[in-house]
């Protein structure tokens, strides 16, 4: 199960670094002053907050993390550090959101202040991300079990959440397709509908 659960956890990340990778290349040309594509923008924003924050982090702390620290106290300051970050990517968003907002009605330098921590929040992410990989992941392959692994893969397929009848993978794929679907070439498909 481990290289199972490693693939899961590395194929998020893959997706949540196309995402932000696509909010980075709108930024770009926006600040050479091509129009905003607030639809693709909010789908983007909806995709960070419904993905990342939502279901794959919260993943991470409860069964990866916790897993690590049974084994090991060595990686605490580690483990320590990437939930913080955790916890940095939440207001972020929030404030990303309103930012947006304020962007979308004309406010006098809110596409700068958006634009700002939009990249802000993508290279939190993106060396949040390396972190993982690079660092703990490492560890955790050492450290684990295959009752370990079992547990991790096992919590980063479920597909329902029993509480509310949600579907995150799939509304995770919908806001994907969506991204795709508003994104201009060369990141996504065009501007469609």
């Amino acid at each position: 199960m481990r290289p199972e659960a490693i693939q899961i956890i590395k194929d998020e990340h893959l997706a949540i670094s196309a995402v932000l990778y696509s909010l980075r290349y709108l930024i770009k040309g926006m600040r050479k002053g091509e129009p905003a594509n607030f639809p693709l923008l909010k789908a983007i924003l909806d995709y960070i907050v419904s993905y990342p924050d939502r279901w794959h982090h919260p993943k991470e702390d409860k069964f990866l993390f916790a897993a690590v620290r049974q084994r090991t106290h060595d990686a605490d300051a580690l483990i320590g550090k990437l939930e913080r970050e955790h916890q940095l990517g939440y207001p972020m968003v929030e404030a990303l959101k309103q930012q947006l907002i304020a962007f979308q009605h004309g406010d006098s330098g809110a596409d700068q202040l958006f634009f700002d921590t939009a990249e802000r929040y993508a290279e939190l992410e993106w060396a949040h991300l390396q972190t993982e990989e690079e660092q703990l992941l490492p560890i955790a392959e050492r450290l684990l079990t295959e009752a370990d692994w079992c547990d991790i893969a096992q919590a980063f397929q479920e597909n329902d959440n029993p509480l509310f009848g949600i579907k995150p993978k799939e509304e995770a794929e919908a806001l994907y397709q969506r991204i795709l679907n508003l994104a201009p070439a060369p990141i996504g498909f065009g501007n469609a509908p």
